[in-house]
């Protein structure tokens, strides 16, 4: 493999390295490199050089960002949010260039506030052989990727909880996951997801006809991210529950503010509107039909409150609220959850995520509310 000038690196979140190495070395003909495992020393890092009482997001990027300094990254990707997080990636750079870090900081937030010609004249800076046609025919790919991950792992946690041998639905996954990462393609990349849900949908499962069903909400980066809540999907779902996550990359893609932009990523990604949770999509922009919410309160506060009256219209047996200590958006809807809690008659849970949490108290937390509603469906 040849060598790249340089090695361009992106903070853990999720799976999604897979999706945006492909289009650094694809598009941007760039070095990449996946972030390290996230570990504990990861966010003993992170929480050691940042500020106390920043959110736990902010801690995790930055135990990401020293690491894979360590290990060789030379540009570091910064994409921000819709909230304070659109403003980290000038006081990460900062700290890391006190710690005398010597890198560079490609800073996508700057670009909103930018033409799309300056963020194509920086990004060239990175690449060893940049062409446009190139980088261009790269997306359809990448967003296939993406697409590919969520649905996948939509159907997973749905259904992996009723498997009739252990480990079918982790074996069939993590062969897709790695299948994923060789992908030359959109044609192959097609063809891996293609392949990987027709496996899951081929394993056998014991699933009732009325499953415990809970719906997961809260803010998008903790609620994406496995290791920064502890994997509370795959706990609730091996207790036996059809565990139900809409906030994922290829929604919150669609609840951004432009309708221009939204235009086209629904173009890019296929995004059916006609298909579940269509009315989400709509409440989300509208807010019209939520007695709960009628303006925005930022970053991803508006999806949870309307994702949450969704699952409770809809008679699920219970509500995650996810979020990271500090995220005020999301502290703000917690009195809005109490309300739809107490309208429909939904156990919520509240699990609010830090780098001090620990496994043991979140796991007791979790089999003492999977307890709670599984009361609540038998009575039903």
């Amino acid at each position: 493999m040849a060598e790249h000038h340089y090695t361009l690196c992106y903070p853990s979140l999720g799976n999604y390295d897979i999706a945006i190495k492909y289009f650094v070395n694809n598009g941007l003909v760039a070095g990449y490199m996946a972030p390290p495992v996230m570990t504990k020393r990861t966010m003993d890092l992170g929480a050691k050089y940042s500020p106390d009482f920043v959110c736990a997001p902010f801690k995790c990027h930055m135990g990401n960002y020293i690491e894979a300094l360590e290990e060789g990254a030379n540009v570091l990707i910064q994409t921000g949010g819709t909230c304070r997080l659109g403003y980290y990636g000038e006081l990460h750079e900062q700290i890391l260039r006190d710690m005398g870090y010597d890198f560079e900081m490609f800073n996508i937030t700057l670009f909103r506030y930018k033409s799309l010609f300056s963020f194509i004249k920086d990004a060239k800076k990175y690449s060893d052989h940049f062409n446009l046609l190139r980088l261009v025919g790269a997306i359809p790919a990448t967003f296939k990727m993406v697409t590919g991950i969520d649905k996948v792992e939509d159907f997973y946690r749905q259904n992996m909880g009723f498997e009739i041998k252990k480990g079918s639905f982790d074996k069939v996954y993590n062969r897709f996951l790695a299948e994923l990462r060789k992908a030359k393609g959109l044609r192959q990349v097609k063809q891996i997801y293609k392949k990987a849900m027709a496996d899951m949908k081929a394993i056998p499962i014991n699933k009732p006809e009325h499953p415990i069903r809970v719906g997961l909400v809260g803010e998008y980066f903790t609620i994406m991210d496995p290791f920064s809540n502890h994997e509370i999907e795959k706990k609730l779902a091996q207790m036996g529950a059809e565990v139900h996550r809409w906030m994922n990359l290829s929604n919150s893609l669609l609840i951004c503010p432009d309708e221009r932009v939204l235009k086209k990523l629904r173009h890019y990604i296929n995004y059916d509107l006609n298909k579940f949770p269509a009315s989400i999509w709509v409440d989300i922009h509208q807010k019209e039909s939520s007695k709960y919410i009628k303006y925005n309160t930022g970053c991803s506060s508006v999806a949870t409150i309307t994702l949450a009256e969704y699952y409770a219209k809809k008679g699920f047996d219970g509500l995650v609220h996810i979020k990271s200590f500090g995220c005020t958006p999301e502290m703000d809807c917690i009195p809005v959850l109490h309300n739809i809690s107490d309208d429909y008659h939904i156990p919520t849970l509240f699990m609010s995520y830090d780098t001090q949490t620990g496994d043991t108290g979140v796991e007791t937390r979790i089999e003492a509310f999977y307890d709670m509603m599984s009361m609540k469906h038998e009575r039903q």
